[in-house]
């Protein structure tokens, strides 16, 4: 039975598919886990029959340069930044497969129901459904190419020992360590540990892949996948939190529960029960740690059945009752409660990555909440009832408004005005400056690119050969000089700038200056 026959199956029979089978004695998991390659194939043929709701794309690349795949669904014919987005992922560790099938069943069953069933269709209209199957395409390649090993292997394929060749358990990280969340205080130092942190923070280009994303579009809520390999908790899921490190209770606590016991409550494990809810705590350099501490963005781990590995009808009927437990999840963001809205400047309607406080649901130990950079928008589930929301934004007046927020979404949008620099952002360089046409200003703007930087990143500047020795300063929008990142930069040449390591999330100025001219580029920092 082909894939696409056997979906169907998946969708009219669910739950009435088979009963908990032992873990298969076998050299590679039961066909009914997804293949890369199927995976690939099935995102392809998914797109070709529904162009207007489906985009395959790269999330990023693994250590071995095989892409890790995404796949939006959506009605595309409306405006991007008129929904808020979801991601679900799953296979950040290779033996924990089960949240690839429930991914691919999602998916199946948002393009099998819409235009026919009115609430899926609404999902897809109104929300941008992002799937990212399998994070970690390295070790899922290796526990399914016939490795003694397979059923173990938790890890990436990073070659600890160095000597060319996979080896278990000296080799791979732990891609869930590896985030930069009280990462000395972990003591997974070990490349032998199945939980090795890495030799640095953010060394694994999977899990950068993920956060630069993350930081980019600023998804609502982030839903992460396991299977219980190696911890207690079956059938459960995970919600921010209660912190052992200082922070308290998570500011979005009620909201974070609420969300997890319905979600919890829509969900089937094989025996029939629901699953459980259980906040986590903020002690490791863990995914979900980050993605709250950091963004604030609500990141959810859901632990898929009582083992890792299934076989028969089993990994379909359980991919099934995930698929549909998922529901509620999209649901509850299609109706809120909430608060949305976009943050501008007053005087150019320029959006603006701007940090949105909701006074009764802040700490300054979470976040700063910005707004995507692209559209300033932002998105907040909360309760129904009264609270002020605030719009703060480096080099502009802080703005407050009362949301009156009832059963569905409040909209709340700002307006902000400048405050007057200190720096002349509009002086470009030009003929007869000393620098060969716009040199300075095609130097400026190549190194800017999408002009989104993190704080401690490292930017790179070529400068034209004919260019006179260069200065390169960084400001803040009142005019104040931050520091100078580079002098002397010889003109032909190529010239690394490292940015401080501290800087805050907000609108910066880059001035670089030769032979008596500047030019200014703005660089957004979103760390």
């Amino acid at each position: 039975m082909s894939r696409r026959h056997r979906f169907a199956v998946i969708l009219l029979l669910g739950a009435a598919l088979g009963m908990i089978a032992d873990r298969p004695a076998a050299s590679q998991p039961d066909p009914g886990y997804w293949r890369l390659a199927d995976i690939e194939a099935q995102f392809a043929a998914w797109e070709t029959a529904h162009p207007d709701l489906v985009a395959c794309s790269v999330l990023g690349a693994s250590g071995q340069k095989r892409a890790i795949l995404m796949l939006t669904v959506t009605n595309r014919a409306v405006p991007a930044a008129d929904k808020p987005r979801l991601l679900f992922h799953g296979a950040q560790h290779a033996n924990e497969c089960l949240g690839t099938a429930a991914i691919m069943a999602q998916a199946a069953a948002l393009l099998a129901g819409y235009g026919a069933d009115p609430q899926v269709t609404a999902r897809v209209d109104n929300l941008q459904l992002v799937f990212v199957p399998v994070l970690n395409p390295d070790g899922h390649a290796y526990v399914f190419g016939d490795h003694p090993s397979w059923t173990d292997w938790r890890k990436n394929l990073r070659d600890n020992n160095d000597n060319g060749e996979v080896d278990f358990p000296d080799d791979g990280v732990d891609l869930n360590r590896n985030w930069d969340w009280y990462w000395n205080d972990c003591d997974d130092s070990d490349p032998e540990s199945q939980y090795y942190k890495g030799p640095r923070i953010f060394s694994e280009c999977e899990v950068v892949a993920l956060r630069d994303w993350i930081l980019a579009q600023r998804p609502l809520l982030v839903l992460d996948y396991h299977s219980p390999a190696t911890i207690n908790w079956t059938n459960t899921i995970f919600y921010p939190w209660l912190s052992i490190k200082g922070g308290g209770q998570a500011p979005d606590y009620n909201v974070a529960r609420d969300v997890a016991v319905g979600w919890g409550a829509a969900t089937r494990t094989l025996q029939g029960s629901t699953y459980s809810s259980v906040p986590a705590y903020d002690s490791l350099p863990k995914e979900q740690c980050w993605v709250y501490g950091r963004t604030g963005i609500l990141a959810y781990v859901m632990e898929i059945g009582a083992q890792c590995w299934y076989s028969g009808a089993d990994v379909d009927s359980i991919a099934a009752r995930v698929a549909r437990g998922s529901t509620y999840v999209q649901d509850r963001v299609l109706n809120g409660p909430g608060i949305c809205g976009s943050v501008c400047d007053a005087a150019t309607g320029i959006p603006l990555a701007a940090e949105v406080q909701i006074t009764q649901m802040h700490s300054n130990y979470v976040g700063p909440r910005l707004c995507d950079a692209e559209h300033g928008r932002y998105w907040r589930l909360t309760s129904s009832g009264t609270f002020t929301v605030k719009a703060l934004h480096s080099g502009y007046e802080t703005q407050s408004q009362t949301a009156n927020v009832a059963a569905d979404w409040q909209t709340v949008d700002f307006a902000l005005q400048r405050i007057a620099t200190g720096v002349d952002d509009d002086q470009d360089a030009g003929p007869g400056d000393g620098v060969s046409g716009n040199g300075l200003a095609d130097a400026a703007s190549w190194l800017c690119g999408d002009r989104r930087v993190c704080s401690g990143q490292t930017i790179h500047l070529r400068l034209p050969a004919e260019s006179p020795v260069a200065h390169c300063e960084l400001y803040d929008l009142r005019g104040r000089c931050l520091g100078r990142l580079g002098s002397d930069l010889a003109g032909g040449r190529d010239h690394s700038l490292r940015l401080p390591g501290r800087l805050a999330s907000g609108n910066y100025l880059l001035r670089i200056t030769a032979g008596g001219r500047q030019q200014v580029a703005r660089l957004i920092c979103v760390q």
